[in-house]
């Protein structure tokens, strides 16, 4: 979408439909969701198969993954609902519509996966001190499967857009998965070659440290798109440098760029310019941001200098 303000002693304004931007992301959006779904399905099922193999292989490795996976359905489908949210029309009261949801699930992803991790480790600390008799080749062979399991889902998501922050989210969990996966077997081999049943909460321990590491970065990113920062992948000084170039532009401020979800680069700028022709000018300045910096959702205000000794910067 293309929004375009014509500034002072211009009467006029393109107001575009910011429609033109779902359809730019429908198709990733249903990629993104179609494997979101089977993920979910393969999750909720091995799910069930990890939980009553750590009951019977008496490993908190394997509950703890399978408690993990129990939050993955839950996180996952919170991803699923933000996904179909954020597909409704914009409307007079939200009119960027929900996209934001899909943001605010990535951040609830990220808070439960640190929360799930702290009653691992918690966990842990109580069985290294009452450590009971493990079926290490049982739990090798279910934790083996999961890893199978959890591998084959990482790359369901790698074919969608993972640069999403939620199907980063969802990406997250599953690689957490597979880290307790991994981590049971190792657990398993210590138990079986070397009789330490203490490797099994030493290692859940180790996993949910890698997951709280992740799950912190994943929440950075999302508080830092949900208080509006510029995106990382762009640095706003280039920006405004760039503006100042073409031709006719002799101040800019009040430059504003944010991303309304993962992907949507919103861009909004205040250019105090010379008398020329402000329809042209207002292309060249669309053009060269759309070209050099792939940003397409801009307000450009046009303005002279009379209005911009009046004008507060923000």
């Amino acid at each position: 979408m293309d929004t375009l303000q014509h500034g002072h002693h211009s009467g006029h304004s393109h107001n575009h439909d910011p429609s033109h931007h779902r359809h730019g992301h429908h198709l990733e959006r249903a990629q993104g969701v179609k494997q979101l779904r089977k993920v979910l399905i393969l999750t909720l099922g091995f799910m069930v198969v990890e939980a009553l193999g750590g009951y019977y292989t008496n490993s908190l490795a394997l509950f703890s993954d399978a408690v993990h996976m129990l939050t993955d359905t839950g996180a996952i489908a919170l991803s699923l609902f933000a996904f179909f949210m954020s597909s409704r029309p914009a409307t007079d009261h939200r009119t960027f519509g929900y996209y934001r949801l899909e943001i605010l699930s990535a951040f609830i992803n990220g808070m439960f996966l640190i929360a799930i991790s702290l009653l691992i480790i918690w966990g842990a600390w109580v069985r290294y001190h009452n450590p009971g008799e493990i079926k290490a080749i049982e739990m090798f062979v279910i934790a083996t499967g999961g890893l199978v399991f959890n591998l084959f889902g990482a790359y369901l998501l790698l074919k969608s857009n993972h640069e999403n922050l939620n199907i980063r989210g969802a990406l997250f969990h599953i690689l957490g998965d597979a880290l307790g996966s991994v981590g049971a077997m190792i657990a398993a081999l210590l138990v079986y070659f070397f009789g330490w049943t203490q490797a099994d909460p030493v290692v859940s321990v180790v996993i949910a440290a890698l997951i709280i590491v992740s799950s912190f970065r994943l929440i950075l990113d999302t508080a830092h798109v949900i208080l509006e920062g510029a995106p990382h992948h762009l640095d706003t000084d280039e920006i405004r440098k760039a503006i100042r170039a073409v031709a006719q532009v002799k101040e800019v401020h009040d430059l504003h760029v944010w991303s309304i979800t993962s992907g949507m680069v919103s861009l909004s700028v205040h250019v105090v310019a010379e008398e020329c022709s402000r329809h042209d000018l207002l292309c060249s300045i669309r053009d060269m941001l759309k070209d050099s910096f792939k940003i397409e959702h801009v307000t450009i205000q046009i303005e002279d200098e009379s209005l911009r000794q009046h004008e507060p910067n923000i």
